[in-house]
């Protein structure tokens, strides 16, 4: 990460938020909390958009944290069973507006970092190409490897 000042003022709302914080009680892969995991993927993102001179890394950093902000653990039975996967991004995008003032381009982040497995919701933007691949890389990694 060559501007780390940039990340910590793009996410600094959100990481010190008390509603974002019950994330650190939410086991997400492995023994990764949904916490750690987001961070993970928004240093990722943050990185790669770098790499690429994306022109809003604000709204990238602020899709990436947000993307599993769904405030439950979904190992339980009644939630495993609900679909979660499929369900998960658009209730994410819903906290995401209830708890911070995001914009319609980083409900749309949000919405789509599961694609292709929701299929009819491919992202709309390249920020959204960035946060679905290193969403996928993390959990890739936290599961492979289950570190903790």
């Amino acid at each position: 990460m060559k501007h780390p000042e940039l990340f910590e003022a793009f996410s600094k709302d959100i990481l010190e938020n008390n509603t974002f914080g019950l994330c650190k009680s939410f086991i997400q892969h492995g023994c990764i909390s949904v916490y750690e995991h987001s961070l993970e993927v928004a240093k990722m993102s943050f990185s790669i958009g770098e790499f690429f001179k994306i022109k809003d890394q604000q709204s990238l950093v602020r899709g990436a944290l947000l993307h599993d902000f769904f405030l439950y653990d979904w190992h339980v039975p009644e939630k495993m069973w609900s679909l979660h996967g499929w369900t998960h991004p658009v209730t994410a995008a819903n906290n995401g507006r209830k708890y911070f003032q995001i914009s319609d381009k980083e409900y749309s982040l949000i919405r789509s970092h599961m694609w292709p497995y929701t299929l009819l919701h491919p992202p709309r933007y390249k920020e959204g190409w960035i946060i679905c691949l290193a969403d996928k890389i993390c959990s890739l990694g936290e599961t492979i490897f289950k570190r903790g």
